[in-house]
């Protein structure tokens, strides 16, 4: 993990002499799901709300275009519970180690700017629970098999965010920002294993984040102005 973070930022680095370069943390909070196709799948699932966290390194130039790129632990899956008892219900909880590259563009030069987000990501599972709670009736009898299934070890997706940026001094700036997953990985299945009668399944996600980072390199907002002042016709207050 060390080796992989000095190694971003020795990318960031090398790859760029001017702009604004800043490195630092974030923390989240997110309501997460699956989307099972037929929809009939969802209809006892309620949201999981699962904590994130993680490093973020920020790179914008002089035009306030730049990239994002984040190493990130997060929990996401789905959660399942009776409508009409709430005593019976079913919880899968999945750990990604996840590495989110998107593009980051932001609005102003002031000390309030807006920004957004958008790019790729992939997430490498760490570990896989179950909670399970009167829920026999759901498992056993479900003609899916939707239940037994092990999820990838790998997944991917994009992301889609908007928030807001404050520069409260020269070297320190606090971000908060709302993130979407656009479910559009090529329809991958999460299961290893395509379940009966299942056609589609994807990992769900609307969350939010805070964070603070330290700006290693302050951004360039204005260019020095050469100023040409002839040798000859200067008037050096003597009379001819």
């Amino acid at each position: 993990m060390r080796r992989l973070l000095f190694s971003i930022l020795a990318v960031f680095t090398a790859a760029t002499s001017w702009g604004q370069l800043s490195f630092g943390v974030r923390a989240g909070f997110g309501s997460y799901g699956a989307d099972f196709e037929p929809p009939s799948l969802t209809r006892n699932q309620v949201p999981l709300y699962e904590p994130s966290f993680g490093f973020v390194g920020i790179f914008n130039d002089k035009s306030n275009a730049g990239v994002q790129v984040e190493v990130n632990y997060a929990i996401k899956g789905w959660h399942e519970r009776d409508k009409d008892d709430s005593n019976m219900e079913y919880k899968r909880e999945l750990s990604y180690l996840e590495i989110p590259v998107m593009t980051h563009f932001e609005i102003g030069r002031s000390w309030f700017r807006v920004y957004g987000l958008i790019g790729p990501y992939i997430a490498f599972k760490q570990s896989e629970k179950e909670t399970i709670k009167n829920y026999d009736e759901y498992i056993y009898f479900s003609p899916n098999d939707l239940y037994h299934q092990k999820v990838r070890d790998i997944d991917f997706g994009n992301k889609v965010g908007l928030g807001f940026r404050i520069n409260f001094c020269t070297r320190f700036s606090f971000f908060t920002d709302v993130r979407y997953d656009l479910e559009v990985a090529g329809g991958q299945n999460i299961f290893k294993k395509q379940p009966n009668g299942i056609q589609a399944s994807r990992l769900t996600e609307l969350g939010g984040s805070i964070g603070l980072v330290f700006n290693l390199r302050s951004q360039k907002t204005t260019e020095e102005k050469e100023y040409y002042v002839p040798k000859e016709g200067i008037n050096d207050g003597m009379d001819y």
